[in-house]
């Protein structure tokens, strides 16, 4: 069964064509898209979660995110050293300067926090839902146009890699569910992106998430930082030539 509902998670925006589809179906309780799923990493990338040669890194040490970043919304601000979001509705922090070309690694750490949500009734409420998110190689600076890495997505249901359209739907949308490991709250993980070839793996220490291989690989130059509607503290981004 794919989770596409939890309407935490619901696009403000009609982003792609077939999304008001994606959302009737999200009510109706269906599958928004054919899931995929993987369990064991792909043979030789664990050899590949170090080395390389860094092209780009940035720890946010300073007042202004500067002019190799588009800032999408301006719930996206620097605190402290690290880049943070309490919900920009996919509204992303996207990183102007290229990425390679061939196989690469993406390294970057983030936080998801739980926090005080205000009920209709007026009572607040402590929430988490995961959720992190970024997306990387995509065509332009905007919110899928190439592929989405989605770690304890779906109230921390899910962990995925999509194509074009995290929920499966629109025209050339694929996703890939891995196996099941919740994000923990407060908790800072160093996640990676690899990309050899064509195929792409997601990992959380090291430990593997998912991956896909994509005959029509998206070789988009962008990445990006994302948020829905959680509460993510991003820092120390790395970008190697593999």
């Amino acid at each position: 069964m794919l989770f596409v509902g939890g309407l935490g998670c619901r696009e403000r925006f009609e982003e792609t064509p077939n999304l008001a589809k994606a959302r009737a179906m999200q009510s109706s309780g269906a599958a928004g898209g054919h899931v995929t799923r993987v369990t064991s990493p792909p043979p030789g990338f664990e050899n590949r979660l170090t080395g390389g040669e860094q092209v780009f890194a940035d720890d946010f040490e300073r007042a202004q995110f500067g002019d190799k970043w588009q800032v999408g919304a301006k719930s996206w601000r620097l605190v402290d050293g690290t880049a943070i979001n309490r919900g920009s509705d996919n509204k992303g922090l996207w990183l102007l300067e290229p990425l390679p070309e061939g196989d690469c690694r993406i390294e970057y750490d983030v936080r998801s926090d739980s926090f005080s949500k205000k009920e209709r009734d007026g009572t607040k409420k402590e929430v988490f839902p995961g959720d992190n998110k970024c997306e990387a190689f995509n065509m332009t600076p905007e919110h899928q146009t190439g592929y989405v890495f989605i770690f304890g997505g779906w109230s921390n249901r899910i962990n995925r890699i999509a194509r074009l359209e995290e929920h499966g739907d629109g025209a050339g949308a694929r996703i890939v569910d891995g196996p099941l490991k919740k994000v923990e709250p407060g908790k800072t993980y160093r996640m990676k992106i690899l990309r050899i070839g064509n195929t792409m793996a997601f990992y959380a220490d090291d430990e593997y998430l998912v991956h896909m291989t994509d005959k029509d690989l998206i070789r988009g130059p962008h990445f990006g930082f994302n948020n829905w509607r959680s509460a993510l503290t991003f820092d120390n981004l790395a970008v190697y030539k593999l």
